[in-house]
């Protein structure tokens, strides 16, 4: 494999660091997350190869500016996933299928056989094809009902029976991960927040908001950790440039009560708060600590988890999103 070039960038507080510049393999590319880490990857002066069931749609969002590879991380042989990392110094799965109703039967489905089966194929093919650097997508929805407590990465993840859909195949997932020797491959969990910005579920709670269909389970004082998809698009790409091998990192920006990010939301558009709805359980809490992150990484959220233009003075009279 040639030498990695080297360039010289600003570090988090400023100082001047070197940096090798990688070739990246991504899987999950054209998702909400793979539209913020690619462009941020390339502007870092990385190559970046893209694993893509529907090649076209690749070239659609990102033109020349990356390598497709076609395929499917959940079909594609053993070989063809070797071949298309060859090359490649680093490797991303951040490839997910989260349901819209996470209630509805087989919901979770895709989803699960992408954090187990594409997570045993993606890690097997970066090993054999000599990876050095691999970052894994995960999420702090798998921490159990904390309540008000905070939960940090030493907080065991929830084995409970009761919500084993969720939280099983993020804890499969992970302990493959884990497995992985660290002096071959360098690897890194990041443990998502709520992701809000531009094409996340943020925007659907806008729509209902306006719309009045908005309740409030219980007296919403679960906590929620959001973050916004272009901040953890950027611990991503720290994270296979300078994480230590081994580590794992929630990623999230300051946790806030569901009820009260509910109000605030609708404060920004100009609409009644949402009811609160007694009659229905108040969901899990997850008030999560990202100070590991911040200090090993040197990583910092620096978007606002409000969107901007919500106000009723400057919405436009369709108040289209």
């Amino acid at each position: 494999m040639p030498q990695a070039a080297v360039t010289v960038v600003e570090g988090p507080q400023g100082a001047s660091k070197a940096r090798s510049l990688m070739h990246v393999f991504i899987v999950g590319g054209t998702g909400v997350l793979g539209r913020s880490l690619i462009p941020l990857l390339i502007a870092q002066g990385h190559a970046v190869r893209l694993l893509a069931r529907h090649p076209d749609t690749a070239r659609t969002i990102f033109g020349d500016a990356v390598e497709v590879a076609p395929g499917d991380l959940l079909a594609s042989d053993a070989a063809s996933l070797v071949a298309a990392l060859a090359g490649c110094d680093a490797a991303a799965h951040i490839a997910t299928a989260i349901p819209r109703d996470f209630s509805a039967p087989g919901a979770w489905e895709v989803n699960t056989r992408l954090r187990t089966e594409g997570t045993r194929r993606l890690l097997d093919a970066s090993l054999a094809a000599g990876v050095r650097h691999y970052a894994q997508e995960s999420v702090v929805l798998a921490y159990p009902n904390g309540g008000d407590r905070w939960l940090d990465e030493a907080t065991p993840l929830d084995d409970s029976p009761a919500r084993a859909d969720i939280c099983a195949p993020v804890i499969a997932m992970e302990a493959m991960v884990r497995a992985a020797p660290t002096d071959r491959m360098a690897w890194c969990i990041l443990r998502a927040g709520r992701f809000v910005g531009p094409g996340t579920f943020q925007g659907s709670l806008i729509a209902n908001l306006r719309a009045g269909k908005v309740t409030v389970p219980g007296d919403g004082s679960n906590w929620i950790s959001p973050i916004h998809v272009a901040d953890m698009a950027t611990a991503v790409a720290l994270s296979l440039a300078s994480a230590p091998g081994g580590a794992t990192f929630n990623v999230v920006a300051e946790p806030i009560r569901e009820g009260d990010y509910d109000d605030r939301l609708a404060a920004l558009l100009g609409v009644a708060p949402p009811p609160r709805d007694p009659a229905r359980l108040l969901p899990p809490s997850y008030r999560c600590a990202s100070d590991a992150a911040r200090r090993q990484l040197g990583w910092t959220p620096t978007h606002s988890i409000w969107p901007a233009g919500l106000g009723p003075m400057i919405r436009d009279p369709s108040q289209r999103r």
